[in-house]
């Protein structure tokens, strides 16, 4: 039997870090920057301040629960709907998680607290770190990831070089880039400069997938990617879809936890199916039945249909799905 989860999702498959089990310790959409490009829409709550805004103990309990639930698992990652490092536990969570689980631990960030000591301190048990760095130009930073007024962005780029200094696992760091905003020669020849001072273990090079929080914030092309990861270097990589991997038996899967997927993120048919695994029909059949009745809501982002849930799905009641999931 299933322990309630209210902040810990999937595992999902995850286009970096292979079958993830997310760990959300922040509440929704209470961040540093509000980023034209978010997949979970627009920040109403920006913040700087760090406290235990989820009691440490219950996200810990969850942990523990959902580890020895849930089967395989490739990493345990903070992440989720706000920017992790806000919480003020999070370094106890993760030390939590290293003391009970052999499973690595991973946090993705958006890199703006590092500049403090004590966030470089709770990051070091970790054992992937995932920092974004989209801007080298205050004023491409203030356009593009709308900042909170008490950042600098000459402290944030020091706080990512102390980090190198002083962490001994991997740093992967993620560049989003968007259209006409910091897609451009000079701005990619000032990130270069810095990067090879920072020197992240990886440099991952997104886009504008999935539906972002401005409609008019768009994707760089292809092959403006490719372009940019030869100027960037060996260690620079452009990240995917994920891929799934096949499973069977009998997956137990409630529509909470589909409404849970999409609370934290738009996602299409496919997305949802393999995020839960099971078949396509399946997940077309259940999110028709939430789209009915007025739980999620379907929607168009570049002729893809996308799913989310609608304002209220959190108080859904839960009810159980079985779904035979079978081998491709």
């Amino acid at each position: 039997m299933q322990h309630p989860r209210k902040y810990i999702f999937g595992p999902v498959p995850s286009r970096r870090l292979g079958r993830s089990l997310g760990v959300d310790v922040i509440p929704r959409k209470l961040c540093t920057l509000d980023c034209l490009y978010c997949e979970v829409g627009r920040t109403d709550k920006r913040a700087l301040r760090r406290k235990e805004y989820i009691p440490a103990g219950e996200i810990i309990a969850e942990i523990r629960a959902a580890l020895s639930e849930s089967g395989e698992i490739d990493t345990v990652t903070f992440s989720g709907s706000g920017e992790p490092t806000l919480n003020s536990k999070l370094g106890e969570m993760i030390r939590a998680v290293k003391s009970f689980s052999s499973v690595p631990v991973a946090v993705i960030t958006n890199g703006t607290l590092l500049y403090l000591r004590d966030v470089r301190y709770d990051l070091l048990a970790a054992d992937i770190v995932l920092p974004s760095l989209d801007a080298i130009t205050p004023s491409v930073f203030e356009h593009l990831n709308r900042p909170h007024p008490g950042l600098d962005l000459c402290s944030i780029l020091d706080g990512l070089k102390s980090f190198r200094g002083e962490f001994g696992g991997q740093i992967w760091l993620e560049i989003l880039f968007a259209k006409g905003y910091n897609d451009g020669e000079d701005e990619i020849e000032r990130m270069k400069k810095v990067i090879d001072e920072i020197k992240p273990d990886r440099i991952q090079l997104n886009t504008v997938i999935r539906p972002p929080a401005e409609a008019y914030c768009e994707p760089v092309d292809e092959e403006r990617l490719k372009e940019i990861k030869r100027l960037l270097g060996q260690t620079c990589e452009i990240i995917g879809a994920a891929l799934g991997r096949p499973t069977s038996a009998v997956r137990v899967v409630d529509y909470g936890e589909i409404v849970g997927l999409l609370q934290r993120r738009s996602m299409t048919v496919d997305e949802t199916a393999l995020a839960l695994g099971f078949p396509r029909l399946d997940a077309l059949i259940a999110l028709g039945v939430l789209e009915e009745q007025g739980l999620v809501e379907s929607f168009y982002h570049f002729d893809v249909k996308y799913y989310r849930a609608l304002v209220g799905a959190s108080r859904l009641e839960r009810r159980k799905m079985t779904f035979q999931v079978h081998l491709n």
